[in-house]
């Protein structure tokens, strides 16, 4: 791989002096775009109690050119580069409980706290494109189920492998994604599928110490196959098969629907997701491997509400159950399910009854100011029950305020966006490891995202 990538850099290099060779004429077979985009970001986190409090603010500058090679091939190549500008001592250990901040690292490379400037090459891609079929090799963005941007720190997690795109018809298409290198989201490096999994906080094993499969996890690559159907305008199903080697099997079923009456619009979805172990799990040793192979897990996830030309409304509700833990690992994104909310995700469990209520609205007629919200309730399995519970986390109410902005006139290209978070434990007293880094908090997000193409 690392030969067809140095083959598509030499590429991009010398295309600007094949291109000037070339006549001009009325196609864009040749065309190139450039793309440049920045975020900073600022996140602050307080507690109820006397908790050590935290605060960071981020920088990041991305640069992407992309190069026609005709009608049918592109080359794509893009780097990130980022800045710490200010932060708390991130490094600081809390008098109670020590253990590292879990939020504010996550503007920076969580895998070495040290460094203040660092950069990846994110994007480096071949793409081939036909009527109804897309190819890329190389290195991408990805957004499927469990491996997506997870989009709430400076970059977003990207992968190596290839990705094969078919529109079989108007209402089927099929898509399959082979990755053998991940560059998660908060890290500068690209690692190994097995590599990646440990970056972040492990949790506790079955027996109630450390876990201890970091470094230890052994997987070559990851499969994902994406098959949507689309029998008319108002309904849509969609199956997804993630397949970690040598660890888990994971299959999501959705089902999505749509009725207009009126001016209202009535939304609903259902989702299944099963998973079981495969191979030994990570690794041979019991102590050592992330999913044990005997492990089957099922999510069953729902949503109704409804959207009107300024508003949306929903309700959902999850219900996870197993023999054991459900996993996925937290490096490479986000949960799909319904009562997913922002900044927490329901992974590393073995029950969960979840319920959440989503609004937003849209505040002016040019829709460039929405504001919006959740509120969420998460019933989880004891905290020291560490068989059922991985991160030992309590019971809690979750609630989110956002507001984002998209000016037109004078910031066209400009995107501010404020998150207000609280995470609360159901129980009154809980003891203070259960509490740092989880629950009884205040969270504050402030991100301005600026783009420019041409």
């Amino acid at each position: 791989m690392r030969y067809l990538l140095l083959t598509i850099s030499l590429i991009l290099l010398q295309i600007s002096a094949q291109t000037q060779s070339v006549k001009e004429d009325t196609t864009n077979s040749w065309m190139r775009s450039y793309t440049m985009s920045t975020r900073s970001y600022f996140m602050t986190t307080q507690y109820y109690n006397d908790f050590k409090p935290d605060h960071a603010w981020g920088q990041m500058l991305s640069v992407q050119v992309k190069q026609q090679l005709g009608n049918k091939l592109s080359v794509a190549a893009s780097y990130a580069g980022f800045v710490r500008i200010l932060s708390s001592d991130l490094q600081a250990l809390d008098a109670r409980v020590p253990i590292l901040n879990r939020y504010e690292v996550g503007l920076f490379d969580v895998t070495d706290l040290d460094q203040r400037v660092f950069g990846r090459v994110e994007k480096l891609h071949l793409s081939y494109t036909g009527k109804n079929f897309q190819a890329k090799l190389g290195r991408m963005g990805i957004n499927t189920p469990f491996l997506n941007p997870q989009d709430g720190r400076l970059s977003p997690t990207f992968v190596e492998g290839w990705r094969l795109d078919w529109k079989l018809d108007q209402r089927v298409s099929l898509s399959s994604d082979l990755i053998w290198r991940i560059s998660p989201r908060s890290t500068g490096e690209w690692f190994g599928v097995g590599e990646s999994i440990g970056l972040y906080p492990v949790g506790r094993d079955v027996n109630g110490g450390p876990s201890a499969y970091a470094g230890q996890t052994t997987s070559a690559y990851v499969h994902v196959t994406d098959l949507s159907y689309k029998p008319s305008k108002n309904t849509s199903w969609k199956v997804n098969h993630t397949l970690i080697d040598n660890i888990t099997s994971t299959y999501l079923l959705q089902y999505e629907g749509n009725k207009k009456i009126e001016s209202i619009t009535w939304l609903w979805g259902l989702q299944t997701t099963v998973q079981h172990g495969i191979g030994n799990g990570g690794n041979d040793d019991p102590a050592l491997r992330y999913k044990s192979p005997d492990d089957f897990n099922t999510v069953l996830s729902g949503r109704i509400g409804f959207k009107t030309s300024r508003a949306v409304f929903n309700i959902n509700y999850s219900k996870m159950v197993g023999g054991e833990r459900f996993l996925s690992p937290r490096e490479w994104g986000r949960d799909p399910f319904y009562t997913f909310i922002p900044r927490e995700r329901n992974e590393g469990l073995t029950a969960v009854d979840a319920f959440t209520l989503y609004y937003q609205q849209t505040l002016d007629e040019q829709s460039t100011w929405q504001a919006y919200g959740y509120g969420g309730i998460y019933l989880l399995p004891e905290a020291t029950d560490f068989e059922l519970n991985k991160y030992a986390f309590p019971s809690y109410t979750q609630f989110n305020l956002g507001l984002k902005h998209q000016p037109t006139s004078w910031g066209a290209g400009l995107d501010f966006h404020l998150i207000l978070m609280t995470k609360l434990a159901l129980e009154d007293e809980i003891a203070p490891a259960w509490e740092y880094n989880k629950v009884n908090l205040f969270h504050l997000n402030a991100i301005v995202n600026y783009s420019l193409n041409w």
